[in-house]
């Protein structure tokens, strides 16, 4: 994805409208759900804050955390699902940011255990092949041990399912991550209108790898994400 300008300035600033917009978006969960930008150049990223909503979130609520999942700057509370955002990081150098979300949609769509198909534009971004999914357990990702489990199950796709859990998506930027946590909620909710979300039709492999180019391209990502701030602003968030 193209890098937005003075993004090495206003790391923290972007990381909170990201908050703000997955809650705008309705992947808000009460105090839950949580999102990461990484510092670049170092092994530390800035990290939404537990006790907060994704809709409260400000630049200096923030915290900075190393990836053994130690606050290194800030003084509110830590998530404990931190593993998820150090294990990605550690194992995948290509990832900026991570957003761990609980939209119902794609939640109720992982207890299906069917196929996601590209039927809708965003679809056709994850798949083919198919999203992977992450069984081991539905439990909180609260250890380092879970987290590269998580990496593991994620490799080096853009997004994840957790089973009877949530989603994890990745991007080089927040940006992107955030647009891809979105992506993967309506594609998850276009398929749960199809009778037990498994449909007839869907674009075949070549028209999905085509749209994935012509349709989720940073230059999209640049003019989807602006759209996004826009829509912030006139929601007064």
């Amino acid at each position: 994805m193209r890098q937005p300008a003075g993004r090495a300035t206003n790391l923290r600033q972007r990381l909170a409208q990201a908050c703000r917009i997955l809650a705008w978006a309705g992947q808000g969960d009460d105090i839950w759900g949580h999102a990461t930008v990484r510092v670049p150049g170092t092994d530390t990223f800035w990290m939404k804050p537990h006790k907060m909503g994704l809709e409260e979130v400000r630049a200096q609520d923030l915290l900075l955390v190393n990836l053994d999942g130690k606050v290194v700057r800030g003084t509110r509370p830590r998530h404990s699902e931190v593993f998820i955002h150090a294990e990605i990081m550690r194992a995948r150098p290509d990832v900026g940011a991570v957003v761990h979300t609980h939209p119902v949609a794609p939640t109720v769509f992982a207890s299906l255990g069917v196929p996601l198909r590209p039927i809708t534009h965003e679809g056709s971004y994850f798949t083919p092949p198919d999203v992977p999914r992450f069984d081991e357990t539905s439990d909180l990702i609260v250890t380092p041990e879970r987290g590269k489990s998580v990496a593991r199950a994620l490799g080096s796709r853009p997004a994840l399912l957790l089973v009877a859990h949530g989603i994890v998506t990745v991007g080089v930027t927040i940006e992107e991550a955030t647009v891809n946590a979105l992506c993967i909620d309506k594609a998850a909710r276009a398929q749960l209108m199809v009778p037990g979300g498994v449909p007839k039709h869907w674009s075949s492999d070549e028209d999905a790898l085509a749209k994935r180019t012509r349709v989720h391209n940073p230059q999209n990502f640049t003019d989807r994400w602006t759209y996004l701030l826009r829509k912030l602003a006139e929601a007064g968030r």
